[in-house]
């Protein structure tokens, strides 16, 4: 069952565009993923400006925790939308 969903997930990804404010300076990437929530724009943004860690992942608790501790590494004004194909 697990195997399954992964190949529906790996097959289905979604293109997201996330953009965030790093120390005052806007920027913006793009992300693959099937899913995509605040907390995990804000996990994302932190890796693009080089400030988190892949393993100090932020998105494990509540949205506004996540966003405390992103604006700790000088993240803020996170925002995010679905690319259309």
């Amino acid at each position: 069952m697990l195997r399954a969903f992964r190949q529906a997930t790996m097959t289905h990804q979604l293109e997201f565009e996330i953009h965030y404010q790093f120390e005052g300076q806007p920027r913006a990437f793009l992300h693959q993923t099937p899913i995509l929530c605040q907390s995990d724009a804000l996990y994302c943004a932190t890796l693009h400006a080089g400030v988190g860690t892949v393993s100090g992942k932020i998105s494990g608790g509540p949205v506004r925790e996540a966003i405390l501790k992103a604006q700790g590494f000088g993240i803020t004004h996170v925002h995010w939308k679905r690319c259309m194909p």
